[in-house]
């Protein structure tokens, strides 16, 4: 007779839920808590002949669980952390900070090395968000003054 196996697969199912709860809390994470779950239900199939008949399944397949998990731990902090080639690509693909901060330097080697009344000019107009009309009245010069001066210092800065 047959019934030790189809005993065992139906006891096996039905502590599917539990062990899927366990798997759960010790991942955290739903995806890894479901790839666990079928390494360990695998495991317990494969190895069903060192089950004792009289012993609490549960307890068996947590430790499972359990020591799968323990193996994949072990194995991530031996392969490092995984990065989808995806991310490594845009990663490769983005200016690193570094890069940006001697970008920066330049555009304030730039800046400083302008004249006085066109750094005045565009620091007003970047940085204030003023108007021309408004650069022109607070300076005290003609509104096609500012904008001759304000065209010289982005083309001295884009050079």
């Amino acid at each position: 007779m047959t019934c030790p196996q189809d005993c065992f697969a139906a006891d096996l199912k039905s502590e599917i839920p539990h062990v899927s709860r366990y798997a759960r809390s010790l991942t955290r994470c739903t995806e890894t808590a479901d790839d666990l779950l079928q390494t360990a239900l695998e495991r317990a199939l494969r190895h069903r002949s060192s089950f004792r008949t009289g012993t609490e399944l549960r307890r068996w397949l947590f430790t499972i669980v359990r020591n799968a998990y323990r193996d994949d731990q072990r194995q991530r902090a031996r392969r490092g952390e995984h990065l989808p080639i995806e991310d490594w690509y845009l990663e490769t693909q983005t200016c690193p900070a570094q890069e940006k901060y001697l970008e920066l330097g330049d555009v304030t080697r730039s800046i400083r090395s302008l004249r006085k009344e066109d750094r005045d000019v565009l620091e007003l107009r970047v940085f204030s968000g003023l108007s021309t009309g408004q650069i022109a009245a607070r300076m005290g010069v003609a509104v096609g003054t500012v904008k001759s001066r304000l065209s010289r210092a982005r083309q001295l800065i884009a050079a």
